[in-house]
């Protein structure tokens, strides 16, 4: 049969290694590296991964004056990391191919320091690019091929998998999920890896080791380059032509694949990455590597721009909250550092307004080892420190507060040119009275502010202060970009209670709800005493029926998924009413009050609700960890910004917070999380009337994808519509009367097409979505039939056409169990669940699939299963039972033949499969393992064997008995021992008289055999 060209080599691959070519790759195929293949290779054996000839030339390149010995230690350096795992050894490689390694080397009789750098980062034509396609490596029990690797002097750096793009997004996730799976099974290849992509053409996206699929990124900064139409492609022209994608889903844009390439792959941008762009964090005694995503590295380099080549060193810097901010102003202050030429060993100053920030940022900066970082915290006197060390223009890096600016100065501290000032939130504090005084002792610096949220339009100041004439931010990424990117999750707003909520209502009427049991006369006293708004809110009854209203709230909509709340109090006293009225309603373990606790309040407060910073810490903790039973914080004034929790999905608010402090606030529920598809804010205060001022107070663009208080609506309107996307599929399937089997066989045939599988599939995520959303609200109910009924479906299509990526285990909890509800009530569990045409009881499972089509469809998958397990164990068996498939699916497409037949063809195909042992038996073999080996040489029965089974019976026992009589424990992993067998094997064929362009595919087709045959003693 002819190669489908609608694959990920046509379509995805070839087309990468081209494009690298293009960026001045050198390109070899992984054969030519496979000592399997290649006698006199440059690899001896599938286990090593380094290029040790490339890398060797190379260090004696770009290191002149180092002798041989000292090239051999750094060689050992990389190719035997001494580490407990995976992470650590990145990490010692990250820092030794950064910094160089510090050898001993003997000239002349002394011994002297050599440090050895593996790149010349300052140069990078002086490097080898190498791209290496279908790379095989050995790892500890499995041999995976990586589909692309790229080497940098010959050390491997970057993974690329590719996919077919016609499953699109979905395709996308099957390459990361074996990106993953590659660390386990091939973990050496990953010791020195810097990122990972996974591309399928219209799809791309990189990430870093140790990282889950949701935490890859996609790169859209195409850095000002003219890329190539992917749209004149010969395969897409084909593919648009014979409709497997649509013409108005291409743009004249490039896709996605080729601008992630141009802009993370080129020479330039790829060194840049490594040397500035990635960094390890310590977090709760693991490490997490992190590399920059596309808005970091823009902002970073413009900054970078503006210091060293522009006049005017200003900007601001206004990256949505969730974004990453921190890490930005880390790789800035790496990145200004290293520029050593122009900047001459810069002082870099980090300054906040809180000291909670500056606490969060210089934890960053710890965590990352970032180099001899000094943090002075405000107290008496620490000003002077602070000027002193800015004074002697020494370079450091300094972690402060605004506030330790608040000495008004006669004179300047420093006029060094080479200080950088970043200060985060700048639209607070931080353009008045101190932020004058900071920038009168620093005359010359160049100041960088840096904001989670828009600047408002009283904010002019800071434009004067902070960005250039005209100049409204230097950098921007604002809601809709990282929404649209899935850096973070949507907020959603609903509003609950009205009769309870105290905006807009008067006095007399809030009395009347809250004591509606007391007489005239008693509301009257009370009124006299208690008449203030603030007291109202917290009210005993107000506060017990909210509290009991969160409860249910939460119990039904987000505690299904998991995830966890926070309760924003009105104040200090609120908290600790919200904080008794939970204890009594679901026990005191289950949430946690975190307030600022003072000197003069009282030692009950203070025994209570006091913290050390080592229990804060704890408390956070708990809360982060979605298996710890903490389901509830309470604040008032702490944690509302600066606190990140990925399983944070609900903000009870209960507080009419304003502004900035609102923005941020509802911000603390759109960090990404798995299964998370949106975060919550509850509202209790009414604060629909503040979130409309604020967002009078920012321009309209700035705020676009924020939440609006009527999301419910819009989010109705969204169900209604991907409910009538989803069900577009099945329109023409009659549902009433037939029996389910029948129906479900009838959806099966629909989504036969992988194409369609990825389509359907994409609406019913969005489907999902807005149930998951608006579940148990009666808006639902007229489409919750359906939606059943389209899981069930989505269940189906998985289990038979062994198709993973339509796994329900991406929905929600709360859907999930719906469905599942639904296939186990209406009884066709058993109809759904996959076949396996080997199993024992085959026929009985076979009789419950209904009708013959529905069972030759089953069938049919299970045949493609367990080919495609087993084909490794007998290559031409299975490869055989394959084209018996193929063709008979392509006959029936073609004829369309009667559905006994094609079952009673396709019940042939699978008994052979049953007798693969009785016919080794009849041929004189011992086993199928020597049945397998018999296959190899089916294609010389004729010119070697003169049609002879016996002589080829004869043959396949003397090569088993080859590989039998040289095994060792491990052999596989010993390649002298591999190539003795080869060379044996070698002198049998050519004896043989096989034809010398014939005897190395074979004799790699027996090895490869033998490695998952014979590989136990």
């Amino acid at each position: 049969m002819t190669k489908s060209v609608f694959n990920e080599d046509y379509l995805s691959e070839k087309p990468a290694i081209e494009q690298l070519k293009r960026l001045g790759y050198d390109y070899i195929h992984g054969d030519e590296l496979d000592p399997e293949l290649k006698e006199k290779c440059e690899r001896a054996s599938r286990r090593e991964v380094v290029l040790v000839s490339r890398l060797k030339k190379k260090l004696k390149e770009i290191n002149k004056d180092v002798t041989e010995q000292p090239i051999q230690k750094a060689i050992r350096r990389v190719t035997h990391i001494q580490a407990e795992g995976l992470i650590e050894a990145d990490q010692k490689f990250h820092k030794d191919l950064i910094a160089g390694v510090s050898i001993d080397q003997d000239t002349g009789g002394k011994r002297q320091k050599k440090t050895i750098r593996f790149i010349d980062f300052d140069n990078p034509e002086k490097n080898e690019f190498l791209v290496v396609n279908q790379f095989w490596v050995k790892g500890p029990s499995e041999t995976d091929r990586p589909d692309i690797v790229i080497f940098i002097n010959g050390i491997p750096l970057v993974v690329i998998e590719c996919k077919s793009p016609v499953a699109k997004q979905t395709g996308l996730g099957k390459a990361l999920t074996q990106l993953i799976r590659y660390q386990n099974e091939i973990p050496q290849l990953f010791h020195t890896n810097q990122f990972l992509v996974g591309l399928n053409l219209f799809c791309a996206k990189y990430g870093s080791i140790g990282a889950e699929p949701e935490q890859f990124h996609e790169w859209k900064d195409r850095n000002g380059e003219k890329l190539s139409n992917m749209a004149d492609h010969p395969s897409v022209k084909e593919m648009i032509e014979s409709g497997l994608i649509k013409k108005e889903d291409l743009s004249d844009k490039p896709t996605a694949q080729e601008i992630l390439i141009a802009g993370v792959l080129n020479k330039k941008n790829l060194l840049d990455i490594i040397r500035n762009f990635i960094v390890y964090e310590y977090d709760r005694g693991r490490i997490i590597k992190k590399i920059c995503r596309y808005q970091q590295f823009r902002a970073v380099n413009k900054i970078m721009r503006r210091v060293t080549e522009e006049d005017d060193k200003r900007g601001i810097v206004w990256h949505w909250q969730g974004s990453g901010k921190s890490l930005t102003m880390l790789f800035a202050a790496v990145k200004l550092r290293r520029e050593e030429k122009k900047l001459k060993n810069p002082t870099i100053i980090i300054v906040t307004d809180r000291i909670d920030l500056d606490e969060q940022i210089s934890k960053t900066f710890r965590n990352c080892n970032f180099p001899n970082p000094v943090q002075i915290k405000e107290k008496g006197g620490t000003h002077k420190k602070l000027y002193e060390l800015l004074s002697h223009n020494v370079g450091q890096t300094i972690l402060t507060t605004v506030f330790l600016f608040r000495k008004e100065l006669k004179e300047p501290v420093s006029t060094s040119e080479n200080i950088i000032v970043m200060t985060d939130e700048a639209h607070r504090s931080q353009y008045g009275f101190y932020a004058l005084n900071m920038r009168n002792a620093l005359p010359n610096a160049s100041f960088f502010a840096f904001t989670g949220t828009p600047l408002d339009k009283r904010d002019r100041n800071t434009y004067r202060h902070f960005s250039p004439v005209g100049e409204k931010y230097l950098d921007a990424y604002t809601i809709k970009n990282a929404e649209e990117d899935e850096e973070i999750v949507p907020v959603k707003y609903a509003s609950r209670m009205a009769q309870l909520q105290v905006v807009g209502k008067s006095l007399d009427q809030l009395f009347d709800e809250l004591f509606h049991d007391k007489t005239s006369d008693e509301k009257a006293r009370l009124k006299k005493k208690y008449a203030t708004l603030d007291t109202l809110v917290k009210a005993d009854r107000r506060i017990a029926r909210i509290a009991m209203d969160i409860v249910e709230h939460y119990t039904v909509h987000i505690q299904p998924n998991g995830f966890k709340a926070q309760i924003v109090a009105p104040d200090r006293e609120g908290a600790v009413m919200y904080k008794n009225a939970l204890d009594k309603l679901i026990g005191p373990e289950r949430s946690v009050v975190v307030i600022t606790v003072n000197n003069d309040d009282s030692k009950e407060w203070k025994e209570k609700y006091k913290l050390t910073p080592a229990k804060e810490k704890s408390i956070k903790e708990a809360f982060i960890d979605p298996k710890n039973s903490l389901m509830f914080m309470i604040v008032c004034d702490k944690l509302l910004t600066g606190f990140d929790a990925p399983v944070e999905q609900v903000m009870y608010l209960d507080q009419r917070l304003r502004e900035h402090t609102l923005l941020q606030a509802i911000a603390r529920t759109n960090r990404t999380f798995p299964r998370k598809n949106f975060g919550l804010v509850v509202d209790y205060a009414g604060v629909g009337k503040e979130l409309a001022e604020a967002l009078v107070m920012f321009d309209k663009e700035d705020l676009e994808g924020i939440f609006g208080t009527e999301d419910i609506k819009k989010e109705s309107a969204n169900l209604a519509h991907w409910h009538k996307e989803t069900m577009k599929y099945f329109e023409k399937v009659n549902r009433s009367g037939a029996k389910p089997e029948d129906i479900l066989q009838s959806c099966m045939e629909i989504l036969e097409p992988e194409d369609v599988r990825a389509q359907f599939d994409m609406a019913f995520r969005e489907f999902a979505r807005s149930m998951d959303f608006l579940i148990p609200d009666p808006l639902v109910n007229p489409y919750v039939d359906d939606f059943k009924f389209l899981g069930a479906i989505r269940e189906g299509a998985k289990n038979l056409y062994r198709d993973e990526r339509l796994s329900l285990e991406d929905c929600s909890k709360k859907v999930e169990a719906l469905i599942h509800a639904h296939i186990m009530d209406t009884g066709i569990e058993e109809i759904l669940e996959p076949i396996n045409i080997t199993a024992p009881d085959f026929k009985e499972k076979l009789e419950v699939k209904g009708s013959t089509r529905a069972k030759a469809s089953h069938i049919e998958y299970a045949i493609r299963e367990t080919v495609a397990e087993k084909i490794s164990d007998d290559p031409v068996f299975y490869g055989s039972l394959k084209e018996q498939l193929e063709s008979l699916i392509a006959e029936n497409k073609k004829e369309r033949k009667d559905e006994a037949e094609y079952l009673k063809n396709l019940l042939e195909i699978k008994e052979q499969e049953k007798r693969r042992e009785s016919y080794a038996k009849f041929l004189g073999l011992n086993d199928t393992k020597e049945l397998a080996f018999y296959g190899l040489f089916s294609p010389f029965k004729e010119s070697l064997f003169h049609n002879s089974d016996g002589e080829q019976v004869a043959f396949a026992k003397e090569i088993v008995g080859i590989i039998k009589d040289k095994r060792v424990i491990d052999w596989i992993e010993k390649e002298d021992i591999k190539r003795e067998m080869r060379s044996l094997i070698r002198r049998k064929l050519k004896a043989k008289g096989c034809p010398k362009d014939e005897t190395e595919p074979l004799i790699y087709g027996i090895m490869s055999l033998a490695s998952s045959q014979l590989k136990d003693i």
